[in-house]
């Protein structure tokens, strides 16, 4: 039997990925009621690193300052969306979403104007803006390069200690490799961090870990392993593991399905829960319109078609990605919007879309597609005018940005939402008032 639901808000935030959760903490905490539609975004394929900027310059590679890099930016991105928001909006932005996390049990460090580099499960130092406490002694260890055991699973096919040590040999003289049995998968064939993670929440089965790596230990000072050091405690796991074993752990984020995004997606959910904020996450938009008199109304669905819902809203942020997650979609006329039908901003002709080489420093045209807007991160039209005065756009949908090549993914996401959902707010006040 199907089941259907109407509801009436302030704000609609189509996407639930970094920018559509990080709008919905914003309008939470502007005590705006809004629903948040749609899928679970790429957490599960994240990092769970919060990059800001890394690239001084499409030639020259990473940096240290990313503020003195988003000084120089119009140089080379002249329509970045992040130039349109004041380095002070940016600043608030992060320390009002991490103080948030926090607030859930998933803190955040970092450096206040550097960033800081992690050892990745490639051996190589990623550059990042804010990084969670679990990987804290991670980037300490890669800086003073002390005696370091790697740690290696059996049967965990996404992490190699092995690999790591030889990438990181010619310049660390000591990091010693050692393998252990988890506890309680033996058997198993094949790990996953996921599992694991789950099973790590338990002390018994940190206690046997204890029992089986402390034989390893000899002078080192850092014991790096995968990150899987729970779900819902991982700061308070790690702390127990390194009061058992007395030596500084962290974690080495590894490639998907990643627990430190499913860490941070988890934390997204618990703090906007019992807030003004609802979710609809299993639903996906199935029409969206606007009119005058009824503002936006999606209807909207599970894939199963068990559950409907009718949204009428008098806001509407669009936070729905680029080409993976279908907020832009291509083909061989060019590249649309996939909600409203907005217009796109691309290159002129499809044979403009990429470079002659794959590696080219300059990245390809096509990167650089989607939707233009003002100030406000309104979308604007044809005519160079917003489309609509209560719609707005955040994240990777944006225009004029490479969040892939620039590691500014989750920068532009937390900003642009910050510097909408602000406006957001000012402009419902002034209409209520």
């Amino acid at each position: 039997m199907e089941n259907k639901q109407d509801i009436h808000t302030d704000l609609v935030i189509i996407g639930a990925g970094m920018a559509g959760m990080a709008a919905a903490v914003f309008a939470a905490n502007r005590s705006l009621s809004g629903v948040v539609v749609g899928g679970a975004g790429a957490f599960e394929y994240a990092s769970g690193l919060l990059d800001l900027w890394a690239l001084t310059s499409p030639e020259t590679g990473f940096c240290k300052n990313p503020w003195q890099a988003l000084a120089r930016i119009s140089k080379f991105y002249p329509s970045h969306p992040l130039l349109k928001i004041p380095e002070t909006n940016i600043k608030t932005a992060f320390d009002e979403l991490t103080q948030g996390l926090a607030q859930g049990g998933l803190t955040y460090g970092g450096l206040p104007r550097e960033n800081s580099s992690i050892m990745t499960a490639f051996g190589t130092a990623k550059p990042t803006y804010r990084f969670p406490l679990t990987m804290a002694n991670n980037v300490t260890a890669l800086t003073d390069k002390k005696p370091l055991l790697l740690l290696d699973f059996q049967g965990l096919r996404e992490f190699r200690a092995k690999f790591v040590q030889q990438v990181l040999t010619s310049t660390w003289k000591k990091i010693n490799i050692g393998a252990v049995d988890f506890p309680q998968m033996s058997q198993r064939s094949e790990l996953f961090t996921p599992l694991m993670a789950q099973a790590m929440e338990a002390e018994q089965v940190q206690d046997k870990l204890v029992a089986a790596i402390k034989p390893l230990l000899r002078d080192e000072q850092f014991l790096g392993m995968p990150a899987i050091l729970g779900i819902n405690r991982s700061q308070d796991i790690l702390n127990r593991l390194e009061q058992r074993l007395g030596i500084k752990i962290f974690e080495i984020p590894t490639s998907p399905i990643s627990v430190p995004g499913i860490r941070l997606k988890e934390t997204f959910r618990k703090i906007l829960r019992d807030t003004c904020i609802t979710r609809l996450p299993d639903q996906r938009v199935i029409s969206a319109a606007h009119s005058p008199d009824q503002g936006f109304v999606l209807e909207t669905g599970t894939p199963s078609g068990t559950h409907t819902t009718r949204i009428q809203a008098k806001t509407c942020l669009l936070a729905t990605g680029r080409f993976l997650a279908r907020g832009l979609v291509a083909d061989r006329k060019g590249v649309t919007e996939n909600v409203f039908n907005l217009p796109v901003d691309q290159p002129t002709d499809r044979k403009n879309w990429h470079g002659t080489t794959y590696f080219d420093p300059r990245g390809h045209a096509i990167n650089l597609a989607g939707l233009a807007t003002d100030e406000n991160f309104r979308p604007l039209g044809r005519d160079n005018t917003p489309v609509h005065g209560n719609l707005y756009a955040a994240g990777s949908i944006l225009a004029g940005q490479d969040w892939m090549r620039t590691r500014s993914g989750a920068g532009i996401s937390i900003a642009s939402a910050f510097q909408a959902m602000g406006h957001i707010a000012s402009h419902q006040a002034k209409t209520s008032a």
